[in-house]
């Protein structure tokens, strides 16, 4: 057998190594589902052997805590790799006809699995139901990938047993959200290129809630400044902040370390005016000048004056922001998102300062505009201006790239009574 698997890899490496241009495009299909079927006969030999390794407890002979652990030691594969092995050849090791269906080439090995597991929920008393469910996914294993296999299946169980299908149903969900519950996180890291790399998992019902928060917010923004050329990612990344940010604003959150939550930035305030500071949360990370100036214009300011080590020595009161009253005179005013264009309400914009701040503004209805999270951004990173106009209410003149003319434009979607 070590010859025949020797010559075997010799035969395989030969036809690798030939130049891929010199075939056909016939060739190159007839090729590659040939090679996708090999594939597919080594990985159910290969998983016919961890089965019998396995049943001669060779892994744990071998000093092994598992089979799992034992697979990735010897093949340096990982563990899910290993565990679908090891899967797969206890399906077949029950499943002569699945064996005989890869060996003809009617099923791939990803398939054979997915049956497997669609027959791990028939009562295994019921051998003629089982022969019965195999064979008609087998027959439509042509037709079907492993996943729709899967699903194919529990529509066959649930016509053939609807009252074991709906049993079975409830145990993989009651499993499934346990599973769900019990690996659920969420972590944020650097990614190394500037930005912070989000990762976690939630249950199915938390999910939900996080989809409803985040789908009114992650549609693509309108605007008269051109279509919304965020991707969905990226949209659905903003709306992530904005639920965050808007969650803030409404307070109601519990304490942080006895202060209310707060989003710390160390900047230097000449240099903020002049348009070239840095600015530095409290984690250490920087932000450029214009995200400061941006931040700045929702945040509360606390003044500190720092020492020549740069240690405080004296802190200010907050002061500036918009505010009670005065946020509310400019949502009356404004009734949204006032960028030409937009339709977001009231409670998803920000009151921006047409004036910063940091050059003398005032924080008053007359200096202040309504902007969502996506158009605030954009005033601060665009050539975009806004400004009063002569009967007290906002207008934006847009970029020359966009209008040469430089005309102004309001938004015509809010009631303004």
């Amino acid at each position: 057998m070590d010859g025949v698997l020797a010559q075997a890899i010799e035969l395989v490496g030969e036809f690798a190594a030939r130049p891929g241009y010199a075939l056909t495009d016939e060739s190159l299909c007839t090729a590659l589902t040939d090679l996708h079927r090999l594939m597919s006969l080594a990985t159910a030999a290969a998983a016919t052997v961890v089965h019998e390794a396995a049943g001669r407890d060779l892994p744990h002979r071998q000093d092994a805590t598992s089979t799992v652990a034992w697979l990735r030691d010897l093949l340096r594969i990982a563990p899910a790799d290993a565990r679908q092995l090891t899967a797969l050849g206890a399906v077949l090791d029950a499943r002569s006809a699945l064996m005989e269906a890869i060996t003809v080439g009617t099923v791939n090995a990803g398939q054979a699995l997915a049956v497997g597991r669609v027959l791990a929920d028939v009562p295994a008393e019921d051998q003629a139901l089982v022969d019965k469910v195999e064979a008609v996914l087998i027959d439509h294993a042509s037709q079907c990938e492993a996943t729709i296999l899967r699903r194919l299946g529990d529509r066959v169980l649930a016509h053939v047993a609807p009252e074991l299908a709906d049993e079975r149903l409830r145990e993989r969900l009651d499993r499934e959200e346990r599973h769900a519950r019990q690996r659920r996180g969420f972590t944020m890291s650097a990614d190394g290129l500037g930005g912070m790399r989000l990762s976690g998992v939630l249950d199915v019902a938390g999910a939900a809630i996080v989809t409803a928060a985040l789908d009114p917010l992650s549609a693509p923004a309108r605007g008269d400044d051109g279509p919304d050329l965020r991707t969905p990612a990226a949209r659905r990344a903003d709306a992530l902040v904005d639920v965050c940010r808007i969650a803030l604003a409404a307070g109601g959150l519990p304490d942080n370390g006895g202060q209310p939550p707060q989003l710390s930035v160390t900047v230097d305030f000449d240099t903020l005016r002049r348009g070239v500071a840095m600015g530095q949360l409290d984690t250490g990370q920087l932000l450029t000048a214009d995200t400061v100036r941006r931040l700045a214009c929702t945040a509360q300011l606390l003044p500190v004056v720092l020492d020549g080590a740069g240690v405080p020595i004296d802190v200010g009161r907050g002061r500036r922001l918009f505010t009670g009253a005065a946020r509310q005179a400019v949502l009356l005013r404004d009734g949204g998102c006032a960028f030409p264009g937009c339709e977001r309400p009231p409670r998803w914009t920000d009151i921006h300062h047409i004036v910063s701040w940091s050059d003398g503004g005032m924080t008053n209805r007359d200096n202040g505009v309504a902007l969502c999270g996506h158009h605030h951004r954009l005033m601060h990173h665009s050539d975009w201006q806004v400004r009063l106009a002569a009967d007290r209410r906002p207008e934006f003149i847009p970029p020359a790239y966009i209008d040469p003319r430089q005309r102004p434009r309001r938004n015509p979607y809010h009631d303004r009574r």
